[in-house]
């Protein structure tokens, strides 16, 4: 049954999500060093008939996140603060595209260790720890990867936010690392206000953008259009 507008706010708790049908047979089809294509057989929900999926898994995950995305801030005193974001070709989309920085969590590193150390990486900008999403699914038809803080199965993602002093001595000449500008990895800062028309303009000019940073810009519009 759908939800009423609006309950989700109420007091009473969601309803807990129903248990995963029983797997029958998981084969892997093909990998590569950082991908694996799978095909799961599964009782399927509504009937309990045999049904197949395949997805794409990573190969890299070394505890209960696999990667992260960092959302990272400049205050500034005017108020006119700004997102550091990166530009990168991505052969899949066959263009470059507008991002996050991010990358993949080492063994033994937590997810916060991580995004600090991929942004010095990526932009040679060092940040202090805000905060962190929940867990959302990027593609849940195509892959098992997801946006998450929290420990579970299947791959996991973490959007890490933090925030940049321009006065600390390490941020006032950043410099990436070798490999990141090998990569030909660039980084820009973009304003907060108006974010959703700045990423339009760039996708109109044949940039792709990541999701995850459309979907914050237009949080950020929404808010100022309803007046939340």
């Amino acid at each position: 049954m759908a939800a009423k507008p609006g309950s989700a706010g109420g007091a009473a708790p969601p309803p807990a999500a129903p248990a995963p049908p029983p797997v029958l047979e998981k084969k892997t089809l093909a990998e590569s060093r950082f991908l694996r294509f799978v095909n799961v057989d599964y009782a399927r929900p509504g009937d309990n008939a045999k049904s197949s999926w395949q997805y794409v898994e990573r190969t890299t995950r070394r505890g209960d996140v696999d990667a992260v995305n960092i959302f990272a801030v400049l205050k500034k005193k005017d108020g006119n603060h700004q997102v550091l974001v990166v530009k990168q070709y991505r052969p899949p989309m066959g263009k470059h595209t507008i991002e996050l920085p991010a990358g993949l969590v080492d063994k033994d590193e937590s997810p916060q260790t991580a995004a600090l150390r991929e942004l010095k990486e990526e932009t040679g900008y060092v940040g202090t720890f805000i905060g962190a999403t929940g867990q959302q699914a990027l593609s849940p038809g195509l892959t098992n990867e997801n946006m998450c803080v929290t420990a579970g199965g299947g791959a996991h993602r973490v959007t890490i936010f933090a925030e940049i002093d321009p006065e600390l001595p390490e941020n006032k000449n950043p410099k990436q690392s070798k490999e990141d500008r090998k990569m030909g990895i660039t980084r820009e800062w973009l304003p907060l206000k108006n974010l959703h028309h700045t990423l339009a303009a760039y996708e109109a000019q044949g940039w792709g953008v990541f999701a995850g940073l459309y979907a914050v810009a237009h949080g950020f519009y929404l808010r100022e259009r309803l007046g939340l």
